[in-house]
């Protein structure tokens, strides 16, 4: 396993890290049930990952984890949670949520402290109001040792383009350790802004759902291709994975993790054979052809799935 830094703090993250999210939240849809995802933990930290990605959105994902990580010392591993300030009719407003929503998760993760903890979800036209409620706060829960880093995540599917995380690194370069946000084959668009502008100012880039959904349905692939008038049928990308899909989530997550400034790549699966080859193909990279081709002809890609 490869480790890269959080920024210049000097702490060093898995380039693979675990999410409680995506598809299955840890198991919860795909009927995992304790020591499944015990053994999928114990699997992950034996192959060297050490960031454990969460939130209070991912259903029972936070207790669930607690669980499964207990009996590993805590020093071995990096937990990340998130807290929501989107309701129903819009924003909450109130500062003690994010206290209330911080010591929810400890209580449910079994730990004293997150690592990073992280605004779930930011919207570009929020960020202004957003800031100035919950920056205080935040920056005090940091204080008294409750989160040792802080960080953003984006609202990939209504901001597909990264603007909201170029917001928070524009505006509060001091403020933000990480950013979470999605760059891939069919997600580049961060190469042309965000990534540049996370290596100007040190900030952790979380590689969010990098291959999700896109490159694991054929049929979803060449849906996306065919809007961007590649009229690639069935053969979508099979220059680059020879038809085996298997393949051609590897090459994904290659090229998920080649940028610099790209500090993990999040995998969420409740599979232990998937993990083990989603932390095998970064083994590995892509050729400078392949990798060239790729960024030539996919450039302007910003699909949110």
């Amino acid at each position: 396993m490869q480790y890269r830094k959080i920024g210049e703090t000097g702490v060093e993250v898995s380039l693979l890290s675990y999410g409680t999210g995506g598809p299955s939240h840890f198991g919860q849809k795909t009927g995992l049930d304790d020591s499944g995802r015990a053994a999928l933990v114990n699997r992950a930290i034996d192959l060297g990952v050490n960031l454990f990605d969460t939130a209070e959105e991912y259903g029972e994902s936070e207790g669930m984890l607690g669980r499964a990580l207990k009996g590993h010392p805590r020093d071995t591993y990096l937990i990340a949670t998130k807290w929501s300030y989107r309701r129903q009719n819009g924003m909450t407003t109130d500062p003690k949520t994010a206290i209330r929503s911080i010591e929810q998760s400890l209580k449910l993760l079994q730990t004293d402290y997150v690592d990073i903890f992280q605004i779930h979800g930011v919207r570009p036209e929020h960020y202004d109001l957003l800031s100035e409620i919950f920056i205080p706060v935040l920056q005090q829960l940091k204080q008294q040792g409750k989160t040792r880093f802080l960080g953003v995540t984006e609202m990939l599917r209504t901001d597909p383009k990264h603007y909201g995380m170029s917001l928070c690194m524009e505006r509060h370069p001091d403020v933000w350790d990480s950013v979470m946000l999605k760059y891939g084959i069919m997600n580049q668009w961060a190469a042309k802004h965000a990534l540049p502008l996370a290596a100007s100012t040190t900030t952790a880039v979380l590689n969010m759902a990098p291959v999700r959904l896109t490159l694991t349905l054929p049929e979803k692939l060449s849906e996306r291709m065919n809007e961007w008038g590649e009229k690639a049928g069935s053969k979508a990308l099979d220059w680059l994975s020879d038809g085996n899909s298997s393949k051609l989530i590897s090459k994904g997550y290659q090229f998920a993790a080649e940028p610099k400034e790209i500090t993990t790549v999040i995998s969420g699966t409740s599979s232990i054979a998937h993990l083990e080859a989603n932390i095998a193909a970064l083994d590995n990279t892509l050729s400078v052809n392949d990798l060239s081709r790729l960024k030539s002809e996919f450039a302007d890609s910003a699909s949110y799935d």
